[in-house]
């Protein structure tokens, strides 16, 4: 006799919430990053950082948003 689980482990979805974590952080951090590099470079200390930061966050966000949307429709 083989024991069969009454549930499926669904490896897409799993695969895309534990993508889900990093998201967010990976977006901000690339964008402290160019914006630190761009200050660096055009010598306008703080204001291209805390734009790309914004931007960031905001693509972080839209990302995750994307990404939760994705995992509903799996």
């Amino acid at each position: 006799m083989i024991f069969k689980p009454s549930w499926k482990i669904n490896y897409r979805k799993v695969a895309l919430l534990s993508s889900l974590g990093l998201i967010l952080p990976s977006s901000i951090a690339v964008g402290l990053f160019f914006g630190y590099l761009l200050d660096k470079l055009f010598h306008t200390h703080p204001w291209l950082l805390l734009t790309f930061t914004l931007l960031g966050t905001a693509s972080g966000f839209y990302n995750l948003i994307r990404g939760l949307n994705k995992i509903k429709d799996v």
